[in-house]
């Protein structure tokens, strides 16, 4: 038992997983997704509907199955279509993705 608990600390020690070393810092995240995101991005956690324009909200892009932290990393690292050049570092991404990733219903 104490082995796994071990390995599980090692294996999110890089992940930025709650309960590792650097975890990402979900208020943070927040801050970062009305001030990068909230001028084209529904980014409110109680969001029910997208804008007229028919961009997704967060929880909606948060929901999808294929929502996963590489796949938003992935989309934060390489500016594409309609979506600016953000220009966020590691830390920034990592903050921002944990606050998405938590919008997900449960």
């Amino acid at each position: 038992m104490r082995w796994s608990i071990a390995l599980l600390s090692l294996l999110s020690a890089g992940l930025g997983l709650p309960g590792s070393g650097n975890a990402a810092d979900l208020a943070r995240g927040g801050a970062l997704a009305e001030r990068w995101c909230g001028n084209c991005h529904i980014v409110d956690r109680t969001a029910s509907a997208g804008r007229a324009d028919g961009l997704p909200t967060l929880p909606a892009i948060a929901a999808k199955r294929e929502t996963t932290a590489a796949s938003l990393k992935g989309i934060l690292s390489a500016p594409h279509g309609r979506m600016p050049d953000l220009s966020l570092g590691a830390a920034d991404q990592d903050d921002l993705i944990a606050y998405i990733l938590s919008l997900r219903p449960n």
